[in-house]
């Protein structure tokens, strides 16, 4: 499985990231290799859409989980339609912790109910 994780720095010991859109990396992490790969969010700085436009990347890159803080509803809807499970970070945590409490199955999916 495939999950990126919203971060401020490259590596698994960055800080998360506390809004998906916004942040500088996402570190994918491919468990089935054991290995992680850092990834600028190009579309952090767009004045508009650049949660969409970050969800686009992420689906495009085949992550299959997505932990982060904050997700606006566009990007949520992209992610949530496509079937990526999405999981919120607390805030003050590493990549490194995010990832280990998303295997401990000890992470809240999102879910957003529209009415």
């Amino acid at each position: 499985m495939k999950v990126a994780i919203s971060s401020s720095g490259q590596t698994l010991e960055a800080p998360t990231h506390s809004q998906f859109g916004r942040c500088d990396y996402f570190v994918i992490v491919d468990a089935e290799t054991n290995t992680s790969t850092a990834v600028k969010n190009v579309s952090a700085a767009a004045a508009t859409g650049a949660g969409t436009a970050a969800a686009q990347e992420l689906l495009a890159a085949g992550v299959e989980a997505v932990v982060s803080g904050q997700i606006g509803p566009n990007a949520y809807d992209t992610l949530h339609a496509a079937g990526i499970a999405i999981y919120l970070a607390p805030p003050g945590i590493s990549c490194r912790q995010a990832l280990d409490r998303l295997t401990a199955g000890s992470l809240s999916e999102m879910r957003v109910q529209r009415f």
